[in-house]
């Protein structure tokens, strides 16, 4: 049974956030999972299709850790800049 999820993450950061992940797009997680990940205005909004739930979860799990990693990264490089 096919699955679909659309993540949307509102945030200023959309944009260094996708260039962050953007080289992981080139990489599968999964042969049974397709990951799709784009900036709209100031959001950035992941689909996943998967063939199975665990194949879903799995991949669920992935980025949406990738997203947090590199949001925390950006937020470690602006607090730098500003010398917080």
């Amino acid at each position: 049974m096919k699955m679909a999820s659309e993540s949307v993450f509102v945030t200023e950061n959309a944009e260094a956030i996708y260039r962050c992940i953007l080289p992981e797009l080139g990489t599968m997680v999964s042969e049974r999972s397709i990951v799709d990940v784009k900036v709209r205005d100031a959001s950035l909004v992941m689909n996943i299709t998967a063939d199975d739930i665990i194949s879903m979860r799995s991949t669920l799990n992935t980025w949406l850790r990738l997203i947090q990693i590199a949001h925390d990264v950006c937020a470690v490089g602006k607090n730098a800049i500003n010398g917080v």
